[in-house]
């Protein structure tokens, strides 16, 4: 055997051994990722069935929750039908929040075995009720003005004022339970206006501007509040809405092409806005909204919108 053919020999030798090499340190980083993939499926399974629970745990609450809103529903239904009978000259609008209410137990009723999104929907519809209160509220004051001598009505207002005061508590405490529930589930990355005041303002002729209680004097709405600081919410130019609800229930706007998109598909109008630099901090917003024509006396709403949802709310007054 001449020493050119051992070199040869000895060098397959080396290739077929680097080959054993390399083929074993291949089979096991494949073992290894094997067994990565395996620790992660039951990681995702495992995942998969705390998230399940977490649903049915959600659902049952949002059952509970759902029958004590439907129950509210039910009885404001009935306060504004008694009130059809009381004043016939406020059945346009009364019928109107009564197809409203409704509306609501409809939906209420269609999302119920919807176990994903059923507790959400009842936290929103029991957002909206708030402002239906409202209404129901500043019904109760005029027709109380127009029948101050009318006995009986004075006691069927009476009784209606301790339904409303029954349904208030009911409503504080299942917005108690239902914000314990959300702050569990839903990321507090929302902003929230703290502080928030509304009122009348009339602008004088040098530029500057006054408080009016007075509907017939004021020029302007204004509503000022303080964004919270909070470390979640993403930095950045942020819009503020601001919806003003009238006595009667519609909306102040300048146009009709003033609307925004909230979180669940719906389309609000609103009456202005205000974009801000939002940098995680708390930073004082004033949003002014003037007013196209004279405007009328009573109780309203102010609301606060950004990203689609309320982000605070506050009652005025103008005489």
């Amino acid at each position: 055997m001449t020493t050119e053919k051992k070199s040869k020999d000895g060098l397959y030798i080396l290739i077929i051994i680097l080959l054993l090499l390399v083929g074993g340190y291949l089979g096991w980083q494949i073992s290894q990722k094997n067994k990565l993939i395996n620790e992660c499926e039951f990681s995702y399974n495992e995942n998969e069935k705390e998230l399940g629970d977490l649903n049915e745990m959600l659902y049952d609450q949002g059952i509970a929750d759902g029958e004590d809103l439907k129950a509210n529903l039910q009885n404001m239904l009935f306060d504004f039908e008694s009130m059809e009978e009381l004043n016939t000259d406020l059945n346009d609008s009364i019928l109107a929040q009564k197809n409203k209410i409704e509306g609501m137990l409809i939906d209420l009723e269609k999302e119920k075995g919807n176990k994903r999104y059923y507790a959400r929907k009842v936290r929103e519809l029991s957002e909206e009720t708030e402002t239906l209160r409202a209404i129901m509220k500043d019904y109760v004051r005029t027709i109380d003005s127009l029948h101050t001598e009318n006995v009986i009505l004075k006691t069927d207002l009476s009784n209606t004022q301790v339904d409303l005061t029954n349904m208030t508590s009911d409503r504080d405490n299942f917005k108690t339970q239902s914000d314990e529930l959300s702050a569990k589930v839903i990321a507090g990355s929302k902003l929230i206006a703290n502080g928030m005041v509304s009122e009348g303002i009339k602008e004088k002729g040098s530029g500057s501007f006054k408080e009016t209680t007075r509907a017939s004097r004021a020029t302007h709405i204004r509503s000022c509040f303080t964004i919270g600081e909070n470390k979640i919410a993403t930095k950045g130019n942020k819009m503020i809405y601001m919806r003003i609800i009238t006595p009667g229930g519609s909306i102040l706007y300048s146009s009709s092409s003033n609307t925004l998109a909230t979180q669940d598909g719906k389309t609000l109008l609103y009456s202005d806005k205000k974009s801000i630099n939002y940098q995680n901090q708390s930073i004082d917003v004033c949003i002014f909204y003037k007013l196209t024509k004279e405007i009328e006396s009573g109780n309203y709403i102010a609301e606060l919108w950004s990203e689609g949802v309320r982000i605070g709310t506050n009652n005025f007054v103008l005489k």
